[in-house]
């Protein structure tokens, strides 16, 4: 049997169209629930059996364990500093004045779980707030499953057929590679931000001396921005469902993929308000730029 070009060409994209309209239907059916449960999280993230032992039920075990042990050298450093003091007449904390703040962090340093779990707890509040806002104005909750399934919605992706090639196509390519990498951005804030709880108590053990106690303030301010990412999250995809009445489907589907964008730069929005470290996960699948993407949307519509 004997091909044409246009027939070989259109069996060529009918494959390509098959194979990237089986592959977004399994990150719809999969993915988006998952970045829902590893974005928006609350005090269960410190619950879980493993990270309980490794973090030390009470001061005899785990990393509470090694942080109660490091405070023989604080003890030691203070009165070695104490000492020299009289030989320098360097002015350092009163004796009364140490082993009253030693009282004080000592008790917080063992009851760091607790204080991180709190603060977890005080942002989930406010996320689940301006969920119950949302879902008073919006009628839906804040997740990216909703959000994903209105963008599929104005993609016509109850339609069996899937064209790559087409405007919608390149809408619904965008928002899946972005997707996967939200997937892997997220997980990694995840893993963080169990990894700033477990350091918790050796920052809150640096307030016991002034030349260390900057570590506490550097522990706090990016464990609050990690924590907090999610509620400027949730804002945004607040401010996405509003985008929803828009009657210009053509200005609604590039809000969509702005909110996207905007979505896997929180991260750096927040560094630029309050500082922190960033998170973000750096793909190199074909080297695929965002503002090509809005290259490629505009010129294509162009042509229509």
């Amino acid at each position: 049997m004997e091909y044409t070009t246009e027939s070989l060409t259109e069996l060529i994209f009918g494959v390509i169209n098959n194979i990237f309209s089986k592959l977004f239907n399994s990150i719809d059916n999969t993915v988006y629930s998952m970045l829902d449960e590893i974005t928006f999280i609350d005090k269960d993230i410190l619950k879980q059996k493993n990270f309980t032992k490794i973090f030390g039920a009470d001061n005899t075990s785990g990393v509470l364990l090694i942080a109660n042990s490091l405070l023989l050298g604080f003890f030691i450093y203070y009165a070695f500093s104490y000492l020299l003091s009289h030989l320098t007449l360097k002015q350092i904390q009163r004796p009364g004045q140490f082993f009253f703040k030693a009282i004080i962090f000592i008790a917080i340093m063992n009851s760091s779980l607790w204080f991180c779990e709190e603060i977890i707890n005080i942002v989930s509040l406010i996320t689940k707030s301006l969920n119950a806002l949302c879902e008073d104005v919006f009628n839906t909750q804040i997740s990216f499953t909703s959000f994903l399934n209105m963008l599929n919605q104005s993609l016509d992706r109850n339609d069996l057929t899937f064209d790559l090639f087409s405007f919608n196509g390149i809408i619904k390519t965008f928002t899946s590679i972005g997707i996967l990498n939200l997937i892997l951005t997220y997980s990694l804030r995840y893993v963080l931000i169990q990894v700033f709880v477990i350091i918790c108590p050796f920052a809150i053990l640096s307030l016991l001396n002034e030349s260390s106690e900057r570590l506490f303030k550097v522990w706090l301010k990016n464990f609050l921005m990690l924590l907090f990412v999610q509620v400027l999250l949730s804002i945004m995809l607040m401010l996405a469902f509003s985008f929803d009445s828009i009657g210009n489907k053509l200005l609604q589907k590039l809000l969509f993929v702005a909110i996207i964008y905007a979505v896997s730069r929180t991260n750096h929005f927040m560094k630029e308000i309050v500082g922190g470290i960033t998170f973000d996960v750096k793909q190199n699948i074909g080297v695929i730029r965002w503002n090509l993407f809005f290259q490629k949307i505009i010129i294509l519509e162009l042509k229509y």
